[in-house]
Parts: structure tokens; sequence; C-alpha cells
């Protein structure tokens, strides 16, 4: 009998040393030349709706969205440039997979390259397991985040507006006089000693001095 991953997988199923009927995850291999699965667990079907025997022999990509396929095959590209350089690494990536049902899922997905001969293909040998319930926490906690940046945002926004607005002295254009914050209107001279630590003195510009004296 030939001694593959795939095999030894179900001798343990056999022996009852590994009950994946029972499994939360799902146990798979996936062949790296035709991007199929070769094996995966009976778990698979509690996970995505479909059984075992439905998703071995199955295209990768036709259990996902185009847009996690792509994110899968980058990760998958970096472990075999990595492989070249040092031991087996370990894939690690949450995608969003389609559910029989036609919805979609989110996973997260554990494997280990792995050859079991020199001259045979690779294999990814992994784990899948559903981690929705948590996405759906994660996306709420960022959309609340977000909406409390909005809310400070706004709420600084009318801080520097109230600011400016503070910076605006209403003056009367005819007296000179200024509406204060009680509704009062005070002489200029008033005005500032009561808001600033500034006092007045009086003295009269070349202007004024010219129309009320004449040229002297």
């Amino acid at each position: 009998m030939e001694n593959t991953i795939e095999q030894r997988i179900k001798d343990l199923e056999e022996k009852d040393l590994l009950t994946t009927d029972n499994l939360f995850d799902a146990i798979w291999v996936i062949d790296t030349t035709l991007m199929t699965f070769s094996y995966i667990s009976p778990s698979i079907e509690r996970i995505s709706g479909y059984s075992a025997d439905e998703y071995i022999g199955t295209p990768v990509r036709e259990r996902m969205s185009e847009e996690a396929y792509e994110k899968v095959n980058t990760v998958l590209n970096q472990s075999l440039i990595q492989l070249e350089k040092g031991p087996e690494p370990v894939l690690k990536i949450e995608v969003e997979m389609t559910h029989k049902n036609g919805g979609l899922y989110w996973v997260e997905i554990r494997g280990q390259l792995l050859q079991e001969k020199q001259d045979e293909p690779l294999k990814i040998v992994g784990v899948t397991r559903d981690i929705t319930k948590r996405k759906k926490y994660e996306f709420s906690q960022e959309e609340l985040i977000q909406r409390l940046n909005k809310v400070l945002a706004e709420k600084q926004l009318i801080s520097e507006e109230n600011k400016m607005l503070r910076k605006i002295i209403p003056i009367c254009g005819g007296c000179k006089r200024i509406r204060g914050e009680d509704d009062q209107w005070w002489p200029l001279d008033v005005y500032v000693e009561r808001h600033t630590d500034s006092s007045m003195t009086h003295t009269i510009c070349p202007d004024c001095r010219a129309v009320i004296y004449g040229n002297e």
C-alpha cells in the first residue's frame, strides 16, 4: 500500500486515532501542481456545506472568491521562494470562502509545504478553521472605531470653529463700541481693559490731529 500523506491520515482515521467527523477544523492536503484537494476530512461539511467527496479533486479556486484565491497564490509563491532558502515554511492566511448555500464565510488557513519524495510535486498539508464569528466582531469593532473617530473629528472641528468665532469681535460701525458676551455694548477702551491684561492710554494720531487742529 502506498504510504502517502493522504493514506497516513486515512489510517489514523480507521484506527480512531483521528476522529475527523467530530473535528471543528478541517484537515486537508492540496496538490500544488494541479491546485486541487487530494484529501479533506469529513468535518469540512460542517464548515462549508460541501461534503469531503465534493471537495476532493476540486480546484481550490472553486471554493473561494477570486480575491481570496489571488491572496492564497501570493502567499504560496512567497512560501515557495522561502522554501528554497531554508526549512519548509508554515503558511498562515485569513480568506473568505464560498459556502455551498451561496454565502461567504471567513476561515483561517494554516498549512505547510511538504515533499514526500524528491521527484514528486510539493503538497500543502493544512488545517482550515471557521473564524466567521470572530471576523464579524472585528468588523463591528472597526466600524465602531471609525464612527468614534468621525465623531471626535467633528468635535475637534466644532471646537476649532468656536475658537475662531471667539476671535471675531462684534464692533459697531458707527460708534465703534464692542458687544460683549453679556450683549452689552462697551466702549473700546473699557472692553480691552476688561478682557485683556492691557490698559488704555489716550493720545491722538497725526490724521486726527490735522482734522481737529488744522495745519498749525
